[in-house]
């Protein structure tokens, strides 16, 4: 029960304390149903509202009840722990703590398990609403306070971060706050891309079959506007994308394709199909070219005979 003032009573705070302190490194799985109710209980009272200590221990709890498993394949954790995450955050009045940073990143870690920071599924939008709020808080996590912190397990569906995985998110952080564009050179990564931002064209290389369908899911986890190079050592593909307007080009194919992409559609659900390519009557010849893909180059801060250069 809650104290006056809209705190969490002491004696209150005491008993989750001790709950957490007690939980089991092994739980049967019939009991998982009922210690996932009880940490939706630690959540409910440890609020905006409540100490901070209070809301570190019940994120503490939650890492640890992850370790064993108890959540199975149910994915209703992820905005338990944003929730708890975005609670850490320090005030303006108040000296962040190691272990409240430590525990920031590794909530983070976790939410960014299966997840992109530049995807649209759920476990994508969780990740990304939790990160744009704690991004600056998670690069100052130190590595010895992130130890400290972890738990391991060997439970069937357990969910752990490692130190690894941790240290990665916060020198992602650090990258972020010194540029931008670090986050999406991360996730472009963490699809098997390797990218690199030129003049204001992102370069994706790699080894994928078919450059389309890489620069198509770069654009689409970059987000308009932004022009788009990818190739492998046999063909390349430039798009160029702003609000509703891309214009597309290969160097197997010599001519200036222009589709509308109105949402929901993105560049990868338009181009990701396996039947060629998809039809339209904008089409035009590379040079000279097109206004609208002249539009799209001035626009980026593109010089276009050089896009045309290394298309070809």
């Amino acid at each position: 029960m809650r104290g006056g003032g809209g705190q969490l009573s002491e004696q209150a705070g005491t008993d989750i304390s001790s709950q957490v302190e007690r939980l089991p490194a092994a739980i049967p799985q019939p009991e998982h149903s009922e210690y996932r109710v009880q940490a939706r209980r630690w959540l409910a009272a440890a609020g905006p509202d409540s100490a901070l200590p209070q809301r570190m221990v019940v994120t503490r709890g939650y890492v640890r009840l992850l370790a064993a498993g108890v959540w199975g394949a149910d994915e209703s954790w992820r905005a338990d722990v944003r929730e708890l995450v975005v609670g850490l955050r320090p005030t303006e009045e108040q000296d962040a703590s190691g272990e409240q940073l430590a525990l920031v990143a590794i909530g983070m870690a976790l939410l960014l398990q299966e997840a992109n920071l530049h995807g649209g599924a759920g476990p994508d939008q969780i990740a990304r609403s939790a990160w744009e709020l704690v991004q600056e808080w998670v690069a100052y996590a130190e590595e010895s306070d992130i130890t400290a912190e972890l738990v391991t397990s060997t439970q069937l569906h357990a969910r752990v971060a490692t130190g690894s995985e941790v240290q990665a998110v916060v020198e992602l952080a650090m990258a972020a706050a010194d540029d931008p564009r670090a986050e999406i050179i991360a996730a472009l990564e963490t699809e098997g891309y390797h990218a690199e931002y030129m003049e204001g064209v992102w370069v994706i290389d790699g080894d994928f079959r078919t450059p389309l369908r890489a620069a198509a899911r770069a654009a689409t986890l970059i987000a308009s506007p932004c022009v788009v190079l990818a190739r492998n050592t046999k063909k390349s593909t430039v798009l160029l994308w702003r609000d509703t307007v891309l214009a597309m080009a290969e160097s197997t194919v010599p001519r200036w394709r222009i589709y509308r992409i109105v949402p929901p559609t993105t560049p990868q659900s338009k181009f990701g199909g396996g039947d060629g390519l998809p039809t339209t009557r904008d089409i035009h010849p590379l040079a000279p070219a097109p206004e609208q893909v002249r539009t799209l180059a001035e626009q980026a801060g593109v010089t276009l005979p050089m896009l045309l250069a290394a298309l070809r």
